[in-house]
């Protein structure tokens, strides 16, 4: 196998660093659920019978799925899976979009300077994500893992993606000529 090269070995980085700030930010929203229900749930009028958002169990759960989704992401980046780098990328754009309707909440001081700063590590994952070094990595890599599947009997050449293989659908009765 390859040696990463640092783009990718940085923008990993970045993304462990975005989920352990989505994990601190889960406490911040369990220590500061009162401040933050002010601010994101809608307001008593009157005799309303509304009730308070309850938002603390959805923050968690989603912050649960999408760190183990993250996790298993940057293992498959890291072997070289160009699919996993865009996932990875579009995760990170949906932080930078949850940081900026954060922003426009009009949350507490704390959360809204976690917001800022989570904001800016995205932006800069992102362009690691996509740095000339990341693609070229997953490009390389992808030749490897054609090897690995003509290795478990899969007829595929060097650069060539499964699914461009004739007759890869009908049950393994694929060409055979090299």
């Amino acid at each position: 196998m390859s040696k990463r090269p640092p783009a990718v070995e940085l923008a990993c980085w970045l993304l462990w660093f975005l989920v352990a700030g989505g994990l601190v930010v889960c406490v911040m929203v369990v220590v500061q659920r009162d401040d933050l229900g002010a601010v994101w749930s809608p307001m008593q009028v009157g005799d309303s019978t509304v009730q308070p958002v309850e938002f603390v169990p959805v923050i968690l759960v989603l912050y649960a799925v999408t760190a183990i989704l993250a996790a298993t992401l940057i293992a498959l980046f890291r072997s070289g899976h160009n699919w996993a780098r865009h996932s990875l990328a579009s995760i990170v754009f949906g932080i930078f979009i949850v940081t900026v309707a954060t922003v426009r909440t009009d949350p507490p001081t704390l959360v809204l300077w976690v917001a800022i700063a989570a904001a800016v590590v995205s932006a800069v994952t992102t362009v690691f994500i996509y740095h000339p070094q990341s693609r070229r990595f997953v490009l390389e890599n992808g030749g490897r893992w054609s090897a690995e599947l003509h290795g478990a009997g899969l007829p595929v050449r060097a650069g060539e993606d499964v699914a461009d293989v004739e007759g890869a659908d009908d049950g393994g009765a694929a060409r055979t000529d090299a």
